[in-house]
């Protein structure tokens, strides 16, 4: 299934470019200090992404996660292009809404628990883990625009904490949300230990964050983590036409309609990302992690690429 297949028409859908630098880890680390405007000849810029797909949608800037093949896990490039695409939405004046979703019938199944072997120092990929990981959930944390995420099929790991981060949620009925962080021999990460229980309740918080247990999209209605739970097949039908209705509300309403939500809760999301970065430091070093992380790489390496991140599913 294509990315349309998730309600996104491609044919009226015109693809956006940024002049920030490359997905590498030297020009993201650069970058990453402050969150910086493209220059304003940007959008005629070419600009590549390998595990986004970045669109415009009237006022909506539509960002599908798009690695099927590995039911769209992302690897530290795909957060590097994850910061860059927000970075570009916060800065355009056109843009009102960010709609965050997954192609091929899958939101995201979090880290791409590969990508160690491709490093030839593991050490030195997780000392700047937490920095990365620091500037992208403050990437979501700082944006001003309406930020919606929607979700068809597998909501996983950092995946599922990308949701929480939004203004709204919604789902399709096959949709499910997971946390296996314990699991792996990690804590959560990304303010999932402050978010969670604001919206679910700090026992059924608890439960999800401490066991992994799943979510599915009818208890997350019941829960009140998604606004509604769209069918599959008429996303394009009834929701595309209200979000692209609401993205055209009054700017100046939405952005401080959007200020005044963030800004009690902000100082609290900064808290626990600390908090939770500084247990990943700890626990990355664990040998419950890197047992872990050797046993997924040699089960994909047995069963083929196939088996890619779909062990987290």
């Amino acid at each position: 299934m294509s990315a349309s297949n998730n309600g996104i028409n491609t044919k009226q859908t015109t693809t956006v470019s940024t002049s920030l630098p490359t997905s590498t880890a030297k020009a993201a680390t650069a970058t990453a200090h402050s969150i910086t405007k493209p220059k304003p000849n940007s959008a005629s810029q070419p600009c590549s992404y390998s595990e986004l797909h970045v669109q415009q949608r009237d006022r909506i800037y539509v960002i599908t996660f798009n690695r099927p093949t590995v039911c769209n896990a992302l690897t530290r490039r795909g957060y590097y292009e994850l910061i860059r695409a927000l970075n570009y939405a916060t800065f355009d004046d056109a843009i009102t809404t960010v709609v965050l979703t997954g192609a091929d019938g899958c939101f995201t199944s979090g880290n791409d628990l590969t990508q160690l072997s491709q490093y030839t120092s593991p050490h030195a990929f997780f000392r700047s883990s937490n920095y990365v990981l620091r500037f992208l959930i403050k990437s979501f944390i700082f944006c001003p625009k309406v930020l919606v995420a929607l979700v068809d099929g597998p909501c996983i790991g950092i995946g599922f904490v990308f949701a929480m981060l939004c203004d709204v949620v919604y789902c399709t009925e096959r949709a499910y949300f997971e946390t296996p962080f314990t699991r792996l021999g990690l804590c959560p990460e990304g303010c999932a230990t402050y978010l969670l229980p604001q919206l679910l309740g700090r026992v059924k918080a608890a439960e999800l964050l401490l066991f992994g247990t799943r979510l599915s999209a009818v208890e997350a209605l019941r829960f009140n983590l998604v606004a509604r739970i769209v069918p599959q097949s008429e996303l394009e039908r009834q929701l595309w036409p209200q979000l692209l209705a609401y993205a055209r509300l009054p700017v100046e309403s939405l952005r401080a309609t959007k200020r005044v939500l963030a800004k009690m809760e902000r100082e609290q999301l900064l808290h626990a990302l600390k908090a939770e970065c500084l247990e990943l430091e700890r626990l990355r070093k664990g040998e419950t992690y890197q047992r872990a992380i050797q046993a997924f790489v040699a089960r994909k390496d047995r069963m083929g690429s196939d088996v890619e991140n779909k062990s987290k599913l």
